[in-house]
């Protein structure tokens, strides 16, 4: 009986490994989570994410299990170190003198393997057998740096074996592809060729072995892997021309061919026997299934996205690009964002992702690792944004502060020796005797006081950044706002008088639109009453970091940092806040769940976490039905109680008038405000720290 391991237990240390190994983070995600056409069985990757089993029970033991998933990122890291990726038509030229003219195809994949495999009239068997010399070269490199997986690669290789069918089962062209794939897993020469001897005689396994021989130096590289799996495919292709020529009427699928030379296929199509290679050759299950071409146009995506967010064209449409070359990166990156979205079923940013556990109130249990949620860097460029602030709410900013001024600090320290002081330091004194006694100099530092000490405090600020936060602020009506333009007796203009629309009539929509501010958002009120309480914190000297959350779906909750606490409060932090903008849904378990993780991650005496919202929690998924809001406030309201278990304190406002019906459920009595007008949230906020702290 085996012991399991799923993915959601081991993910933190395999994520670790893997960062470790790779030098940068990579997502790893189940390959159930696959939505697009490209959907393989055991393991792949996308080039910004590992694709791994939900769950390992092939052997007996949980660490023969965890060593399965250890080799399996190993290897799929192993084919980014070692250069897979990085292939290139040109340098392949230059390397193996004779590959063919490129043949016109339909689409523009533009990567080099893409380019590489459509030489040929069997691009999918050219493919499988370039993967195969990969893996063989991979798996030859992890056992030569890193002798600790060894045994886990060697356990791996005899289990892949144990799974092959028989060479009987399969036609011929496919038992000489299984012959190969035996050798790279570990089979003698002499084995291989022994148990292919009574199907294939005097076929070409000898050859092909010889050209997967190279790629057990040191120093082969992806071209030597090109140049076998050349070898190897005009060995294949060629005989099995030859041999179908000689039987035309032969039954065995491998075979089966007309006895005239087949037409070679049109651009974008697949050649006759391609779906068959394919089919003939199953993935093995440490290595996976992986589509090259792919993983070469996610990292040209991710290229040509630096490229354009540095000439701060990222967001431009292309039409509106008059550079010619960023026209054609944009459309370039589209189509690539395209042929992902349609392989894969989505769209990684590059932000780091992780595993929430979600409550499952109907079920009374933890869904473990429910969610998922990336984490996403705010970067803006409104630098100006904090002196709007400061305009707008002077008088509310120095009022704030002064308030923040006169909380005195938590503790005070001893400060020893010092020359002057509260009391006298018993052991500076002994040391002045020694110190007389013994002939030195005196020191008159034998005092010591109490000094105030620098608060303990981190807070948290958590913003719903849902799409809700769009909608306008009720503005009051101001005094002179009825009242019609008079003149200085007191009677309207002349012009007025005689025609009331004829002023009106002359102005441009410009100027009206001039006159006419555009009316404030909920998350405009709210960036501003987080950009008031970051100075006022920044003054006190409390640790503090202001975060957002919104997303779509358990698969997509979106979580942003605009200030971590580690960071100083500047024009980046202020521009990070200013790019705070409404998103999407509103899964507020999952986002809670992770500012909390990240407050116990900071060291501090006095954790504090207020979330500020406009409404219940909700997402189209949140709960086996939409309309049940039950769900998600049930899940919130444990992710609050979790926090306060861990020594997280919780406060919770809202700007929803009917709070009340939901807030009551979710929080504590003295652990939640409901704000009538919005325009109060600057100082209800003052109001809610300066409690929690007292």
């Amino acid at each position: 009986m085996s012991d399991p391991v799923a993915l959601v237990d081991a993910q933190r240390v395999l994520g670790l490994f893997a960062q470790g190994i790779g030098g940068r983070y990579l997502h790893l995600k189940p390959t159930q989570s696959l939505g697009g056409s490209f959907r393989p069985q055991s393991v792949t990757t996308d080039g910004a994410a590992i694709f791994l089993p939900e769950q390992v029970d092939l052997f007996e033991t949980r660490r023969d299990n965890l060593g399965f998933y250890r080799i399996a990122v190993l290897h799929q890291i192993g084919l980014i170190e070692a250069g897979t990726y990085a292939f290139t038509l040109e340098t392949a030229r230059e390397r193996i003198p004779d590959l063919p003219a490129e043949r016109p195809r339909l689409g523009d994949a533009g990567v080099g393997l893409a380019r590489f495999f459509g030489l040929w009239p069997q691009p999918s068997l050219m493919r499988l057998l370039f993967m195969l010399c990969e893996d063989l070269r991979i798996d030859r490199r992890i056992a030569r740096l890193y002798p600790g997986a060894r045994s886990d690669l060697a356990r791996a290789m005899r289990h892949a074996l144990a799974q092959r069918p028989a060479f009987e089962t399969l036609s011929l062209r496919a038992a000489r592809l299984e012959a190969l794939l035996r050798y790279t897993l570990g089979v003698p020469r002499a084995a291989v060729c022994e148990a292919l001897q009574a199907l294939d005689p005097h076929g070409p396994l000898p050859a092909m072995l010889d050209a997967l021989d190279a790629l057990e130096q040191r120093c082969a590289d992806v071209y030597d892997s090109a140049q076998a799996a050349l070898r190897c495919y005009r060995l294949v292709a060629g005989l099995a021309a030859i041999e179908t020529d000689e039987d035309p009427d032969a039954s065995d699928p491998g075979q089966r061919s007309s006895s005239a030379a087949p037409a070679p296929p049109g651009p974008g199509q697949a050649a006759p026997d391609e779906d068959e290679t394919v089919d003939d050759y199953p993935d093995i299950e440490f290595r996976g299934e992986v589509m090259p071409e792919l993983v070469q146009r996610q990292m040209r995506a991710a290229q040509i996205e630096a490229q354009l967010a540095n000439a701060g064209v990222g967001s431009i449409d292309p039409q509106q690009v008059t550079d010619q070359g960023e026209r054609q990166m944009r459309r370039q990156l589209e189509a690539d964002r395209v042929a992902l979205y349609r392989a894969f079923g989505h769209l990684d940013a590059g932000s780091r992702s992780f595993l929430i556990d979600e409550w499952d109130f109907h079920g009374q249990r933890y869904l473990r690792g429910w969610c998922r949620l990336f984490e996403r860097r705010l970067k803006g460029e409104d630098f100006d944004f904090i002196d709007r602030v400061r305009q707008r709410h002077g008088a509310l900013a120095r009022r704030i502060k002064r308030q923040f001024m006169s909380m005195r600090p938590e503790s005070y320290r001893r400060e020893r020796p010092v020359r002057d002081g509260e009391q006298l330091e018993i052991d500076a004194l002994v040391e002045q005797v020694v110190r007389r006694r013994t002939g030195q100099p005196p020191d008159d530092r034998v005092y010591m006081r109490r000094e105030r000490g620098q608060r303990e405090v981190a807070c948290a600020l958590l913003l719903d950044m849902s799409a809700s936060t769009d909608y306008p602020v009720p503005q009051p009506t101001s005094a002179g706002e009825d009242i019609a333009a008079d003149t200085t007796d007191g009677r309207q203009d002349p012009a007025e008088e005689e025609d009331p629309y004829l002023w009106a009539a002359q102005r441009s929509p410009d100027d009206i639109a001039a006159e006419q501010p555009e009316p404030r958002r909920v998350i405009d009120v709210a960036r501003e009453s987080l950009a008031l309480m970051c100075e006022a914190l920044d003054t006190l000297g409390d640790s503090h970091a202001v975060y957002g959350f919104s997303g779509y779906g358990r698969d997509e909750v979106e979580f942003y940092v605009a200030k971590e606490f580690t960071e100083k409060l500047g024009a980046r932090s202020w521009a990070a806040i200013a790019q705070m903008k409404p998103r999407r849904s509103t899964r507020m378990g999952a986002a809670i769940r992770h500012a909390s993780a990240k407050l116990r991650a900071h060291e501090a005496r006095t954790r504090l976490l207020i979330v500020i919202s406009d409404g219940f929690p909700e997402d189209h998924d949140y709960g086996p039905d939409r309309n049940d809001h039950e769900y998600g406030i049930q899940d919130t309201a444990l992710a609050l109680r979790e926090a306060e278990r861990d020594g997280v304190r919780t406060f919770c406002v809202t700007v929803d008038r009917a709070g009340r019906d939901y807030l009551r459920r979710m929080c504590e009595p003295d652990r939640y405000m409901v704000i009538d007008e919005i325009e109060e949230l600057p100082e209800a906020l003052t109001k809610v720290y300066r409690a929690m702290t007292r």
